[in-house]
């Protein structure tokens, strides 16, 4: 499976590694860290709104880099 975008920091991330994951409306999305995949459960559509193709670049702001 190719790489796929976090919809939450816009980070690419390897499907076939990721340890975080979670299914709305029946399609698997995948995060780069915890604080990314609580944030998208928390309101997935506010996500997906904005485009869940479109590659934002990594914006840091999951926490997982600090």
């Amino acid at each position: 499976m190719a790489q796929v975008i976090d919809p939450v920091c816009g980070m690419t991330v390897d499907p076939n590694t990721a340890r975080f994951s979670s299914e709305y409306q029946g399609e698997t999305f995948y995060f780069c860290a915890p604080g990314c995949k609580k944030t998208f459960e928390q309101n997935p559509a506010s996500f997906l709104q904005q485009g869940e193709t479109e590659q934002k670049g990594h914006t840091c702001t999951c926490g997982h880099c600090s």
